[in-house]
């Protein structure tokens, strides 16, 4: 598959900025003895440092795959834990807790590629990364399904993102002035000063502690901006699945990437008649049965995980696969006569849900039946005409995209 080059710099910067969309900023300003005049000036110095390592971690983010051949877009890097990784401070941990597991730490603005930032209160950054968007150890799919584990309330506790299908995947936080109890001295740190303990930079708001992650694989984390009545003053940004989802499926190669997916599987099953599997996705790694649902005059599933070598077999949820029970070539694909079909079912769209086992295992919130196609019933009728696109377009990104297996 081509790739583009990765492009660095201010006018990548800008170039995610416009992909990304509207970013996701909230702040507060916390009561304290400075004058008003600086603290607005302050807080629009954290303003700024929040937004541009947002930019900077989206931009690794939808590059990943130039920069890390061999794998797919969507990873983001871990944090600086302890200033010992290679590279030294600034440098993102090589691996960060267990598989599923977020982590925190400071950000990694050595391994992001920008200047070291800093709040307005002139502490540097810090940074948790859901556990399933860190890139070591990975989560068993990389695909625009796989859910961040970021809940984020505001100060006065009303949710911002936290229903299972929108939480964020990334928080970055500035912390403010030093709180009854936290000791920030030390020279583990000694570009940002102070020590790498989040307790002593990040506040804990009510019942929500923004210095802590949950250690328990697939369990969510909460985090809360600052909040005056309780004496709390850390500034965040976030970063959604839906942000990074959004600027990579504009790629002009994302298409070209759909195709070859698509191919692959096509490939692989006209020449060894595989049967579909059915996936268990509440195991990690993920298990299979073979020999799918036998439903009308097809066996219906998924395309089998031989079927797709790495880093293809991240989107083996959005590849469903339908054979002719026969043996014989009973459908009619666009016209043509095949002996099964590989469907790439698109991104889902509003009323689709594909967050737990149950919801993977149901069609429905993979395909859809439209005035021009009958996918959906078909593939759970055992019905023998599909029809639909042949390509991915930009413009209808949850459409069903076929291939024949002739």
């Amino acid at each position: 598959m081509k790739i583009i080059s990765k492009q660095k710099g201010f006018a990548l910067l800008l170039l995610i900025a416009a992909l990304a969309g509207s970013t996701a900023f909230v702040t507060v300003t916390a009561l304290n003895n400075l004058s008003s005049n600086t603290r607005i000036a302050r807080d629009k110095i954290t303003a700024a440092a929040l937004a541009q390592a947002r930019d900077a971690l989206l931009g690794y983010a939808i590059t990943y795959a130039e920069s890390h051949p061999g794998n797919v877009q969507g990873y983001l890097p871990c944090p600086d834990k302890s200033g010992t990784a290679l590279g030294g401070e600034g440098a993102a941990e090589g691996h960060c807790s267990a598989k599923n597991i977020s982590a925190i730490g400071r950000l990694p603005w050595k391994t992001l590629d920008i200047p070291v930032l800093r709040g307005g209160d002139n502490e540097c950054l810090w940074y948790a990364v859901s556990g399933t968007y860190k890139y070591n150890p990975k989560t068993d799919l990389m695909d625009w399904d796989t859910s961040g584990q970021l809940q984020v309330y505001a100060y006065d506790g009303t949710t911002l993102l936290t229903s299972a299908n929108n939480q964020a995947v990334a928080v970055i936080l500035a912390p403010g002035t030093t709180a009854p109890g936290q000791d920030r001295s030390g020279n583990a740190a000694p570009i940002c000063t102070g020590n790498y303990t989040a307790s002593n930079y990040l506040d804990a708001a009510g019942k929500i502690n923004n210095a802590n992650v949950s250690n328990t694989a697939g369990a969510n984390s909460q985090f809360r901006i600052g909040d005056p009545t309780l004496n709390t003053s850390d500034h965040l940004v976030y970063i959604t699945k839906q942000d990074i989802w959004n600027a990579i499926k504009k790629r002009n190669d994302f298409g070209i990437f759909v195709a070859s997916l698509l191919n692959a599987a096509k490939t692989c099953l006209s020449s060894t008649s595989l049967p579909p599997v059915v996936i268990n996705f509440n195991n990690s790694p993920l298990t299979e049965v073979s020999g799918g649902t036998p439903t009308g005059y097809l066996t219906i599933g998924r395309v089998p995980h031989s079927c797709l070598t790495s880093p293809l077999d991240n989107w083996q949820d959005n590849l469903l696969y339908a054979a002719c029970s026969s043996g014989t070539a009973c459908l009619s694909i666009n016209s043509a006569s095949c002996h099964g079909v590989v469907i790439f079912s698109g991104e889902q769209n509003t009323s689709q849900v594909r967050i737990t086992n149950t919801d993977k295992n149901t069609w429905s919130n993979y395909l859809e039946d439209m005035p021009s196609a009958n996918n959906l019933t078909a593939f759970t009728t055992g019905g023998t005409a599909f029809t639909g696109a042949s390509s991915y377009s930009t413009t209808a990104t949850s459409s069903d995209i076929l291939a024949c297996i002739p």
